[in-house]
């Protein structure tokens, strides 16, 4: 009779030895986000998590082995965006408390007849 007693042995024999690869891929998946994310924050450090759990099942002298895995990165950090409000609740790209250092002159004929 075969004994196993090596965790790395039970590992490579659940589900029909395909959860290692899978589970091989979700952690270098995982490592390759927070290693993006740690280049978009100048080199910051970043956490992230892959969690494996297993579930047993005995039932006379049988056991059931389920496995399921998550991993958990941080999200990707979004940038602000500054508008002024107005008056009536409305937004502005201008600040409403500083003047244009280059007006423009407005007119009211048409392009076509200023050139003439």
């Amino acid at each position: 009779m075969k004994k196993i007693r090596d965790f790395s042995q039970i590992i490579g024999l659940l589900e029909n030895g395909q959860l290692n690869p899978a589970l091989s891929a979700e952690v270098a998946d995982t490592l390759e986000k927070l290693h993006d994310l740690s280049e978009a924050s100048n080199g910051a450090a970043v956490k992230g998590s892959t969690t494996l759990k297993i579930d047993f099942s005995v039932k006379d002298g049988m056991v059931t082995i389920a496995t399921d895995f998550t991993s958990k990165t941080p999200k990707r950090p979004r940038k602000n965006s500054v508008f002024w409000v107005i008056e009536d609740g409305a937004l502005s790209t201008e600040h409403p408390r500083q003047h244009d250092m280059f007006p423009r002159p407005v007119s009211s004929e048409e392009p076509s007849r200023q050139s003439q």
